[in-house]
């Protein structure tokens, strides 16, 4: 049966597939074509809300899409293998229905769900979820652990369950309600906080050997991420799925967003002005930092020749910003090659500037230099707890 375009656009308002009359009783009923009813599916009729000539057409319509729609995502999960009732059906079903919570979130954070997604069909794809119970998920729970996964793994990857649980109680999957229960119920460990941080001569090290490699704009990156406490992406910026967006720069059907670019800077490079990318709904405004205090981050941004002042500020030989990862290798290695502690990684370079920052001023007033919406938040980066302790003393003792 051919299905209208209307079905998934909503172009043709009045378009109701597979709706059915019933004569003489001025009732309407959706009823799926028999090459569904053949392959399994559930429900064989459905009655539409309203008789004829109630005026109600349009909602009938709309209830008809919305049906059809169901039974095709049904209908391809079967079509590949994916039993209805089980993990893999749902989790597919997650990742297509079109009002999927999924769709709303950025398409890089899409991308990194959809990465934990897939090895957790890898596990439990086939399970039926009416056989799921608290010993089959302490189950999935044990064996995640004698493999030698790490606590951080286990929560994630019971996090992302949890948000295809939560969909199949919202598309009425009956069991999904009992296994949320369960699931409440359990406790699943956090990974403890990080600890590591980097300090400041950290920092002047690791800038010094990329100076010394001829990779200034990586000792950019990192002294701006230090001293403004920004995260990466919004230093240096991220390639995501393109997606149909037109413009800007990409390359191999992904787009460059969220970076510094020099029309964020004045002509005079004292200051410049950003939209934090992880708060951007909750806090639109953009931040402006002052550069007169950075004397180091204002000279190297000075010695970059004006006409090659356009686009992203932090970009590689080639003229290009980075691919995603290839700062955080870069400054590894540098790390390793200092003899500098092997945890370090270069988000430690944000928490470091906020650490640092902790024994200088208020909490308020730390709470927004790190950009963020609660002060909770900000305990997480601040990660020296000796440090404030001391600093208590310190400021004690001369008084």
């Amino acid at each position: 049966m051919h299905f209208d375009q209307s079905l998934w656009n909503d172009s043709e308002p009045l378009y109701a597939p597979c709706m059915k009359h019933r004569k003489g009783r001025g009732q309407y009923f959706w009823r799926p074509p028999k090459k569904y009813l053949d392959a399994g599916y559930a429900i064989k009729t459905y009655t539409l809300l309203g008789r004829e000539g109630d005026g109600q057409d349009l909602e009938r319509a709309r209830q008809c899409r919305a049906l059809t729609r169901e039974m095709l995502q049904w209908h391809d999960g079967v079509a590949n293998g994916r039993q209805p009732g089980t993990w893999g059906w749902l989790i597919a079903r997650y990742k297509s229905d079109e009002f999927s919570d999924i769709h709303g979130v950025r398409a890089s954070t899409r991308l990194q769900y959809l990465k934990v997604l897939a090895k957790i069909e890898e596990a439990i794809a086939d399970v039926l979820i009416a056989e799921t119970d608290y010993i089959r998920i302490m189950g999935w729970k044990k064996s995640m652990a004698d493999n030698g996964r790490s606590t951080h793994y286990i929560k994630k990857w019971f996090t992302h369950w949890g948000l295809a649980l939560s969909h199949g109680i919202k598309i009425g999957v009956r069991e999904c309600r009992g296994i949320k229960a369960i699931r409440e119920e359990m406790r699943i460990k956090t990974p403890a906080r990080r600890s590591t941080f980097i300090t400041r001569p950290h920092v002047e090290a690791i800038v010094a050997e990329a100076d010394k490699r001829k990779l200034p704009n990586i000792a950019l990156a990192v002294l701006i991420r230090f001293e403004f406490m920004l995260r990466g992406v919004d230093v240096y910026g991220q390639w995501e799925p393109s997606e149909g967006r037109e413009g800007g720069i990409q390359t191999d059907g992904q787009i460059w967003v969220d970076g510094l670019t020099w029309d964020m800077f004045d002509s005079d490079l004292t200051t410049f002005s950003k939209v934090i990318s992880k708060t951007r709904d909750s806090m639109p405004d953009p931040y402006s930092f002052d550069l007169t205090n950075t004397p180091d981050i204002r000279r190297r941004l000075s010695e970059i020749p004006r006409d090659q002042r356009a686009g992203p500020v932090i970009v590689l030989k080639n003229g290009r910003p980075p691919k995603n990862h290839v700062i955080t290798r870069t400054f590894k290695a540098i790390v390793r090659d200092l003899g500098l502690p092997e945890e370090l990684q270069i988000r430690d370079t944000r928490s470091g500037g906020i650490t640092e920052a902790k024994t200088l001023v208020d909490p308020y007033t730390l709470q927004h230099a790190a950009q963020h919406t609660q002060g909770t938040t900000t305990d997480i980066y601040a990660r020296d707890r000796s440090g404030a302790a001391n600093n208590v003393v310190r400021l004690r003792s001369k008084r």
